[in-house]
């Protein structure tokens, strides 16, 4: 008989001497308290074997638990970080926008230059240099920028467009290689071109084009077109060193053709994380490369197409308009730079309508008698007709054609032949098919601007004569709306009354140090008071050489909050923040290492007194799965081979 094991507590050896002891073996039913013996033997093992695993799992869940909660701090705290610098970043760039407006303002406020109004506009939008309000900057471009204004006495918004000349203007737009020479070399010593500076050379090229553009409007276009847009004002800046031009147009707030392709083709409307560039990735199995809310509707195409001819026979000279006496013995306005970027929408105000098309920048535009061409080496890269240089007013039939074309193949440009690596104009392009939305009726329209032989093409007359009752007709019968987001937004929205505050005398510092203590005050909640109150920013527009510095100054004429300058050398807010955010997360991480290394000692000790009581033999816990089944599976064998062994001692 084996000797029983204390340490084991799986050994139930003196239960099995008990049955046995003065007892018969062969007795039946003593045979059968054996029996229950084995029976209990097995299910302790297999619990006891239960617990360990269900203590082992819960130990790697708990410590899985704490990494992820230290992971989720650790990346809300980036986030957090993140987060607040990508708002200091786009504060800066509000703060250059708003210094920006508020020049401009400024200088329109103080000018002595007489604001003018075009006479054909009646009744006229009644500025004057004191109810012009800015709202929002549109955009901006190598001319300038194009703000939103308003009328503040009749509350109409405009769209200002400003060109100012400044010192860093002395950079050419671009620089030709040394080895290319100049393009157009001197005649004489004495040529106009050799004494120009190249910021005199850009000055003059700008100065004209808004010369050209407001020429055209007040001795060409007149009283306009509704699908023209309209010239409202105009007027200079005369600064000290800084000479500007002002055009006030109306807003069109649906902006231009290139913003709808770009919403509806660059942008995907499924899914997220796209990469730039592809825009069918993340796209759902089921789904067709085109569907009705991810392509530019048809019937639009085809107002798009009906305006913009209509627009074009009225700068042609063939539109019913052209009849008013005003009009009389006019030449025809060829645009020469139609591209997607200067068609224009506006809100027609009515519901299940379009927006309003309007051609505008007249900047390129030259003049020639009626049907008649001239030699104009001029045009957009994009849209060159094949017969330039000599011009007439189909050019610009050609040009609505290829925007068109851009419309109809989801924003895709024409595959031009090149000849010694340039673009040659002169060989048909390589027309793609027209997206399958679209119907052959419209795909074959669209062919007839797109003429190569200028004699064949149509003028913008036929055209409109032609196409007006099909688009009519295609319009009613399959009107969708176009989503609402594709209508652009304004890229900078200043905040009511910052503008006048600025031009008022306060400094865009203030308004940043207000700002900035609000984020202060926000982040440094579980800090103590003292500690926010030292991480402050301060003023930098303050006075370093000495005096009290204004906190949080308000506009009008209530109490502030003085404090002493700080010190030279002190680090900056930004500085400051950063450091203590990089502090506190070092402080994160080590407690977080020190709580692991904790729990894993106490786990060590915890293990090693169970295998001094005898509860366990070797440990799983720290084991792979192969390993730890493989432990069970030797235990329970040789728990089972130990009581086959003690019962056949036993003559069991």
């Amino acid at each position: 008989m084996q000797v029983p094991d204390p340490k084991n507590k799986f050994d139930y050896t003196d239960k099995v001497l008990e049955i046995i002891r003065g007892q018969d073996v062969t007795d039946e039913v003593v045979e059968q308290k054996i029996r229950e013996i084995f029976v209990t033997i097995d299910a302790d093992v297999e619990t006891g074997l239960y617990n360990q695993l269900e203590e082992y799992e819960n130990q790697i869940n708990e410590e899985k638990r704490a990494e992820a909660i230290a992971e989720a701090e650790i990346k809300a705290e980036s986030a957090e970080a993140k987060e607040k610098r990508e708002a200091r970043a786009e504060r800066r760039l509000t703060h250059k926008d708003t210094e920006a407006a508020v020049e401009i303002l400024r200088a329109i406020h103080q000018t002595t230059a007489p604001l003018r109004h075009s006479k054909w506009r009646k009744p006229n939008a009644g500025f004057t240099n004191k109810n012009i309000r800015i709202i929002g900057k549109i955009g901006e471009g190598g001319f300038g920028a194009v703000y939103l204004i308003e009328n503040i006495e009749t509350k109409v918004q405009y769209a200002m467009k400003t060109q100012l000349m400044r010192e860093n203007d002395d950079v050419p737009m671009m620089t030709p290689p040394a080895w290319r020479g100049a393009e157009t070399p001197p005649v004489t010593p004495s040529s106009e071109a050799s004494k120009k500076s190249a910021k005199a050379m850009k000055e003059r090229h700008l100065m004209t084009k808004r010369f050209n553009e407001t020429k055209c409007y007040l001795r060409y276009i007149r009283s306009s077109h509704p699908s023209i847009c309209n010239l409202e004002a105009f007027f200079d800046l005369e600064q000290p060193e800084d000479n500007g031009h002002c055009h006030i147009f109306e807003y069109c707030d649906w902006g231009n053709l290139e913003n709808i392709v770009t919403q509806y083709y660059d942008r995907p409307r499924w899914g997220s994380g796209e990469p730039e560039g592809s825009i069918w990735s993340h796209k759902p199995g089921n789904m067709p490369r085109l569907y009705k809310h991810a392509a530019i509707p048809e019937a639009f195409i085809w107002h798009v197409y009906m305006q913009t001819m209509e627009a074009l026979s009225f700068l042609h000279g063939d539109h019913e308009f052209n009849k008013k006496q005003e009009f009389h013995s006019r030449n025809q306005v060829i645009c020469l730079d139609i591209k997607l970027d200067n068609i224009f929408l506006k809100n027609s105000g009515k519901p299940n309508t379009y927006p309003i098309v309007k051609i505008g920048d007249f900047g390129e535009a030259t003049y020639v008698p009626y049907g008649e061409q001239r030699w104009h080496d001029t045009g957009n890269t994009v849209c060159k007709a094949p017969e330039e240089p000599y011009l007439s007013a189909k050019y610009d039939v050609w040009c609505v054609g290829m925007s068109l074309y851009i419309l109809s193949h989801s924003g895709r440009r024409p595959r031009r032949p090149e000849l010694d690596g340039k673009q040659n104009i002169k060989e048909k392009p390589n027309w793609g098919l027209c997206d399958p939305h679209l119907s052959k009726v419209l795909a074959n329209e669209l062919e007839k601007p797109r003429e190569m032989d200028v004699e064949k093409r149509w003028t913008a007359a036929q055209i409109l004569d032609h196409i007006r009752p099909i688009a009519e007709e295609t319009i009613r019968l399959t009107y969708r709306r176009l989503q609402n987001w594709a209508r652009p937004e304004l890229q900078v929205t200043f905040e009511e009354g910052i503008i006048e505050r600025v031009e008022g005398g306060e400094a865009l510092s203030e308004i940043s140090e207000s700002d900035n203590n609000d984020d202060s005050d926000d982040s440094d909640d579980s800090d103590d008071s003292d500690d926010s109150d030292d991480s402050d920013d301060d003023d930098d527009g303050g006075d370093d050489d000495g005096g009290d510095e204004i906190v949080n100054a308000p506009s009008g004429g209530e109490e502030v909050e003085i404090r002493p300058p700080r010190p030279p050398g002190t680090p900056d807010s930004g500085e400051k923040k950063a450091e203590e955010q990089l502090e506190l997360r070092k402080q994160r991480e080590e407690e977080l290492k020190r709580r692991q290394e904790d729990e894993l000692k106490r786990r060590e000790e915890e293990l090693k007194r169970r295998r001094e009581e005898g509860q366990v033999g070797e440990s799983p816990s720290y084991a792979p799965p192969q390993k730890r089944r493989l432990i069970r599976y030797r235990k329970l064998r040789a728990y089972r081979q130990g009581a086959v062994a003690a019962g056949s001692r036993i003559g069991v």
